[in-house]
């Protein structure tokens, strides 16, 4: 075992492994050397045969997996199926859906279909730029530039989501949130914007804005190359003892408003 583990380990170093890739993709072959060894993830699917398999679930499955072929999100199967879970037990199904940073729309759409397959009477609202990044932090957003992301329009995304009862609002969220003042609690909100400085002002801006129960999902908190956008969460959550957060494999953070606090609107 460790012989053949040698000679492996030596071939993969000798010829390289983003080398050895390439002729596995040319040869039809589905199977991908990871950076560091797929041993070395192995407790993302530890017992995986024993785990509910996702594929049971023919309404969830079906949306997913068109929004994942149709190629306009990164987000997979785990990340949709949390959004999944939560609009199945929304504590207020008749209050808003907001997403702040849609990119290319395939989260948005996702939502959309789902809300209508559970016939929720929930209104959607989509934020981005559809320019990129409006702003970053230098010192904390690390590869991430103004203008990232900018490989998308409005008019894009408004004619894929195709529905006109979606509320889609263009330009940076700093400026345009003045469209959801007037709203008092969002059931579920969507904050997918990488960085720290936006982060932090979404968490601000929907504190108030949110009941006990309502979910906040930050996405992209375990990837390590938005440092930025987690030490935003993490200072929210130590500021305030009425949230408490839980990280999922996943890479998402749900944020959870525990009790009622004094700058909540009555």
């Amino acid at each position: 075992m460790n012989i053949t583990k040698s000679i492996i380990e030596t071939t993969i170093k000798t010829v390289g492994r983003k080398r050895i890739n390439r002729y596995l993709k040319r040869r039809g072959i589905k199977f991908e050397i990871a950076r560091q060894g797929a041993t070395y993830y192995s407790y993302y699917w530890q017992s995986a045969r024993k785990k509910r398999d996702l594929r049971e679930d023919d309404d969830f499955w079906k949306l997913s997996t068109e929004i994942i072929k149709e190629k306009r999100t990164f987000l997979k199967y785990d990340r949709l199926f949390t959004f999944w879970q939560i609009l199945q037990r929304l504590p207020y199904p008749g209050d808003p859906v907001v997403e702040i940073g849609t990119y290319r729309g395939g989260s948005a759409k996702f939502l959309y279909q789902a809300i209508k397959k559970m016939n929720l009477n929930c209104p959607l609202y989509v934020f981005d730029t559809f320019e990129g990044h409006a702003v970053v932090d230098a010192d904390l957003d690390g590869r991430h530039k103004v203008g990232s992301f900018s490989e998308t329009s409005y008019e894009e995304v408004k004619n894929y989501i195709d529905a006109a009862e979606v509320e889609i609002i263009p330009g940076d969220f700093l400026k345009t949130a003045g469209v959801l003042e007037p709203i008092q609690n969002f059931s579920l909100i969507h904050i997918d914007v990488d960085v720290y400085p936006v982060t932090k002002f979404c968490l601000a801006f929907f504190k108030p804005r949110t009941k006990p129960g309502s979910v906040i999902v930050i996405d992209d908190y375990g990837n390590n190359y938005c440092q930025g956008l987690k030490q935003a969460v993490d200072e929210f959550v130590q500021e305030n003892a009425d949230f408490c957060m839980h990280y999922l494999l996943s890479g998402q953070a749900l944020l959870f408003r525990l009790k009622k606090s004094d700058d909540m609107r009555q």
